[in-house]
């Protein structure tokens, strides 16, 4: 399987991007796949912290692993 990724700012995003990845696919079955990422502002990635930091104190929205369970998800993970 060969997969590529464009990382594109929105002014590129245009008819001529299309017809470019239409120029790799043509003729193959292929799977395409877009997502739209916005840019943070500084002021919202404060924010999105300062919440997470605030859950942590509360102890909200947290995931605890032993080391053995850790070493097994890692193992786990590599595998696939």
């Amino acid at each position: 399987m060969v997969q590529a990724t464009f990382n594109i700012s929105s002014s590129d995003f245009d008819q001529s991007l299309f017809d470019k990845i239409k120029s790799f696919i043509e003729g193959n079955d292929s799977e395409i796949q877009v997502r739209i990422k916005r840019k943070e502002s500084r002021e919202e990635m404060r924010r999105r912290i300062e919440h997470a930091m605030d859950e942590t104190e509360r102890g909200e929205n947290l995931i605890s692993f032993t080391g053995d369970e850790y070493e097994a998800l890692v193992k786990n993970l590599s595998n696939q």
